[in-house]
């Protein structure tokens, strides 16, 4: 091989080792790696609703989110609100159950903050969003979701705290029907031995 070659081949080697190539955006600014994002903020889909993961159950109408991490935040069910265990102890017994069976799976929570609401605060209320299951199969539908608040609504695990903390008249008036079909079945607390 001849010489020159090799006093060619040596710095050029020796330049592009240390070399980092990176993505940049239409701006020409860089593009932050998965691994560089700013993990202290919430990240937005484009519905408006952040995505968490529940680390920690509270009955009956609160759950935290993302525990442990800067964006853990102290969930509060948007429009409902359940009795405490001494007030309605075989309904609360059945909310920790529900809880716990549809909530504590370690999946991605959709969380739709009140509108106008603050999320850097620590606490926020809201609509939660998980994924709907095939009943038969128990696997996950695709671009489906359940809406948690009207879910324990239509078991009778909480009940309507004000129905106008919700911004969409369509969903003030499902809620309504879903409280008073509960309450028409006589479920949870509306039962004869909440």
């Amino acid at each position: 091989m001849p010489r020159w070659f090799l006093m060619l081949l040596v710095p050029a080697v020796l330049l592009t080792t240390g070399c980092v190539t990176y993505e940049v955006n239409e701006k020409g600014e860089r593009v932050k790696t998965e691994d560089e994002q700013d993990l202290t903020k919430l990240v937005f889909d484009s519905n408006g609703r952040f995505l968490a993961v529940a680390t920690r159950l509270i009955p009956p109408h609160t759950l935290i989110v993302n525990g442990g991490k800067p964006t853990e935040r102290e969930i509060r069910l948007l429009g409902v609100e359940g009795l405490p265990q001494r007030a309605a102890p075989n309904t609360y017994a059945r909310c920790q159950e529900w809880m716990a069976k549809f909530l504590s799976r370690g999946e991605t929570l959709y969380i739709k903050p009140q509108e106008g609401a603050d999320t850097e605060q620590r606490v926020i209320y809201g609509e939660v969003y998980m994924e709907a299951l095939d009943p038969k199969t128990g696997e996950p539908l695709v671009d489906q979701y359940v809406m948690v608040n009207m879910a324990m609504l239509s078991q009778g695990l909480v009940k309507l705290r004000d129905v106008r903390e919700f911004a969409n008249p369509q969903i003030q008036k499902r809620m309504r029907d879903v409280e008073d079909e509960a309450r028409r079945e006589k479920k949870g607390l509306w039962s004869d031995q909440p």
